[in-house]
């Protein structure tokens, strides 16, 4: 009875081990980023995206927490943004539909503080996506490398390569 159970106990092990029960890395593909004028656009496999945005799947997926802390605050920069900009439209809205009962003085200064609110936000924003995409563009990078690598051997000089990283 005993090498019964030891034997099944011994077979499940196994099987958890031949069958692939590790965890397996993503293959991550870089993104790539070109810039024309005022409009920003990425390159992932081979597909054009206009929105950092719509980068949410691949950045994601790669499963390291600095990308995903970055990305996910820049998305929450982002949507701050929006509803300050939908306030601010709604607040001049209501001031030209109700003529004099609000302040000049206070409606520019609601409207410049929200512009300069803005302003920072966005600007913080759009530095938490660099950092996210450089992240994450290292982590692509990480799979394989192809380097010119200059090595000494003491005394008896020194060598130069091509040096070719690939991980297996």
């Amino acid at each position: 009875m005993k090498i019964r159970l030891l034997l099944s106990f011994s077979f499940c092990l196994l099987t958890l081990t031949l069958f692939g029960q590790e965890e397996v890395k993503p293959h991550l593909y870089p993104i790539e980023q070109t810039e024309g004028g005022w409009n920003k656009k990425f390159t992932y496999k081979r597909q054009i995206i206009e929105s950092p945005l719509a980068l949410q799947i691949p950045l994601l997926e790669a499963r390291d927490p600095e990308v995903s802390y970055e990305f996910l605050t820049y998305k929450r920069q982002k949507r701050s943004v929006e509803i300050i900009s939908t306030f601010t439209t709604g607040f001049s809205v209501y001031t030209f539909l109700s003529k004099g009962q609000v302040s000049d003085g206070f409606y520019w200064s609601v409207v410049g503080s929200a512009a300069v609110l803005n302003l920072y936000l966005g600007t913080v924003s759009i530095k938490h996506f660099k950092k996210a995409l450089k992240r994450y563009n290292e982590l692509a990078q990480a799979d394989s490398k192809i380097s010119l690598q200059i090595n000494s051997h003491g005394s008896s000089g020194a060598s130069l390569g091509l040096a070719w990283n690939y991980q297996f």
